[in-house]
Formats: structure tokens, C-alpha cells, sequence
């Protein structure tokens, strides 16, 4: 049983291929890791899952259901409106970019998909707001707004923003990316904790040392392909594939 599997997608933009034959399998409960150079395709793979882009083919599955086929940028198959924004639901999304409302306490930037998509009672959401900040160790920022809060800080928020929504899995793309490095580790920290939680995560990092420690698996992507899957320790130390050797002789 797979969370989420996808089958020969490829992506398009124009004539430029992003993504060539892409097959992937997270298993429930399991950290997934995708590393590689600029412009390998991480990210779009990420953003094709929760059709922030639509592939140009394949097939995505979330819980064993195919969601969505594609042929040649012509849709086969996708479920109808109400039933894939359920599915949707099921993926919590972390940016490089925060993504907050400025004008919106911290815990009203995570109660406002609770209450216009879950359509819960404010009470309730800001219930769940505050236990979410606590548990990313932000239960004395709940009533402060973005701009008083550190970029660590306010990635934080986002995660507890995703959270708050009970996803099955968390997918995170590049999430200390745009953070100065001294902010970092918090998020990092945030991160592991909820791996070591049981959290199925699918992680798009250039941080290496999260991905030796918290994955259960690595993949190293480029040109738009999967050049090799294995778990940390074989990536890290024995790289079966030249060019995930050459990427990480090149940043270790």
C-alpha cells in the first residue's frame, strides 16, 4: 500500500522537458527525501502532486485511488470536483516562501483554512491554532503578526498552518531555502520531530544532514529523472549512479 504513487509522469513547459518518466512510491508513515541539482525537476514534482501543475502525462495515485491521468496534455481520467478536493486535502504543503497574511496573527494565518475550507467554528480552530504553535514551539507568539516574527519563526507557522488541516502527508519543498543559515535548525528541528512522530513526509532539501538523518529514503534526481533510490547510508556512502556520486562530491 502506497500514500501517494505516481506512474510515467512527465512535464512540459512548451518544448522544454521538466520531467521524463517520473515512477514514485511513499509508503504510509514513510520519510521520503528528494535530493539533486537546480533544476533537476524536485520541485515540480511536488507541485504536480497537489496540481499546482498539471502534468503533461501519467498517472497519480493518493491512497491506492488514481486521482488524476494525463495523455499527451489530454486528460484520460480525473475525479470529479468535490471527491478530488477531498483527496487534496489529504496533502499538507510547506513552501520555500511562507506564504503568511500580514495583516493576520499568527493564529489566525492558521486558523483561516480551518474555518473557510473545514468550515470549522472559529472557537475550534483557534483551539487547534494554538495546539499546533505550541507544538512547533511558537505557544508565545500565537497573537503576534508575521513581521515581528524571524523567518524561522514564521516557517514554522506555515508548518503549523498545514498541520492544523490533519493531512496524511506533509510534503515539504525546499523549507530552509530562503531562511539566513543561523535560522535553519529550528525548522529542521520542527521537522524531525514530526518524522520521528510517524508524519509521512515527502521532502524536496538542499540540507544534507537532514536527509542522512531523517530519511527512511533518498532519491536523487536530475535532468528531469530519477537517477537513484536507496536508503541514506547507500546514497551517502556508496552511490551506485556516477552522477549522484559527482553531486555530492560536489557539496560535501
Amino acid at each position: 500500500m502506497s500514500i501517494v504513487r505516481t506512474e510515467n509522469l512527465y512535464k512540459f513547459f512548451g518544448t522544454l522537458e521538466v520531467l521524463h518518466d517520473v515512477n514514485l512510491s511513499v509508503e504510509p508513515g514513510e520519510v521520503m527525501v528528494i535530493i539533486g541539482p537546480s533544476g533537476a525537476g524536485k520541485s515540480t514534482y511536488l507541485r504536480l502532486l497537489n496540481r499546482l501543475e498539471v502534468m503533461t502525462s501519467g498517472r497519480i495515485f493518493i491512497d491506492e485511488q488514481l486521482v488524476e491521468e494525463q495523455r499527451n496534455g489530454h486528460i484520460v481520467h480525473i475525479l470529479p470536483p468535490k471527491e478530488h478536493h477531498k483527496v487534496m486535502l489529504k496533502m499538507g504543503m510547506v513552501f520555500q516562501r511562507f506564504n503568511l497574511f500580514p495583516h493576520m496573527t499568527a493564529a489566525e494565518n492558521v486558523m483561516l483554512a480551518q474555518v473557510n475550507v473545514d468550515r470549522k467554528p472559529k472557537e475550534d480552530a483557534r483551539r487547534r491554532a494554538i495546539l499546533e504553535l505550541e507544538k512547533v514551539g511558537l505557544g508565545d507568539k500565537i497573537d503576534e503578526y508575521p513581521a515581528k516574527l524571524s523567518g524561522g519563526q514564521q516557517q514554522r507557522v506555515a508548518i503549523a498552518r498545514a498541520l492544523a488541516m490533519d493531512p496524511e502527508i506533509m510534503l515539504f519543498d525546499e523549507p530552509t531555502s530562503s531562511l539566513d543559515p543561523e535560522l535553519v535548525g529550528e525548522v529542521l528541528g520542527v521537522m524531525k520531530a514530526l518524522a520521528g512522530s510517524g508524519m509521512t513526509m515527502l521532502v524536496v532539501t538542499h540540507e544534507m544532514g537532514f536527509a542522512r538523518d531523517a530519511a527512511d529514503r533518498v532519491v536523487f534526481m536530475h535532468d528531469g529523472i530519477v537517477g537513484e533510490i536507496s536508503s541514506p547510508e547507500e546514497i551517502f556512502s556508496n552511490p551506485q549512479n556516477p552522477r549522484t556520486k559527482q553531486f555530492l562530491n560536489s557539496i560535501l
